[in-house]
């Protein structure tokens, strides 16, 4: 083997290996898993997994929380429920009314669609400015009410990652139950 041939080789395997470190051949599974709660339940993408962490104020309650263990996708799920009698489009405009900052936050936009297990999902996306360290940060957050009950789903992580978190937020807005 000459030398032309063995740098050849290190140049391509030096190629390969960082086309598969930077998570360019599979970083978005498409398995699936399931949470529920035992009143809602949605479906999130197999590469999140559930995290010990608690919130319990007078207002909301954490019912869950997920983060990714893809280094190059960072992404993490808040599930958290309301504790007081107020409507999805009430906390979602609280939501906007607390983030109204524009050096801080953007909203990017704000629907409302019913999916196809029947549930009116109201959605809102955005980006905030972390004050700890200046990092940009996309939101995905979702608001409806199941039995009574009104729950907030929020897909967030780094903005490089925004794609992926929009990609795992449709997948839960679809199979919201």
């Amino acid at each position: 083997m000459n030398i032309d041939n063995i740098l050849r080789i290190g140049i391509i395997g030096t190629l390969v290996l960082i086309v598969l470190a930077s998570g360019c051949i599979s970083s978005f599974t498409k398995e699936t898993k399931t949470f529920s709660d035992g009143v809602m339940s949605f479906e999130y993408p197999g590469f999140l997994s559930t995290q010990p962490d608690e919130i319990n104020s007078s207002k909301m309650q954490k019912v869950a929380y997920f983060e990714s263990s893809d280094i190059f996708n960072k992404q993490y799920i808040i599930v958290t429920k309301n504790k007081t009698n107020i409507s999805p489009t009430e906390l979602k405009n609280e939501t906007i009314s607390i983030n109204n900052n524009p050096s801080t936050s953007k909203v990017l936009s704000t629907t409302t669609a019913t999916n196809p297990n029947g549930v009116v999902v109201e959605t809102l996306m955005m980006t905030i400015v972390l004050k700890e360290n200046g990092e940009k940060t996309r939101h995905d957050l979702m608001y409806f009410k199941i039995n009574a009950t009104v729950y907030i789903i929020a897909v967030y992580g780094p903005y490089s990652n925004a794609q992926q978190i929009t990609n795992t937020a449709n997948i839960i807005v679809q199979s919201i139950k």
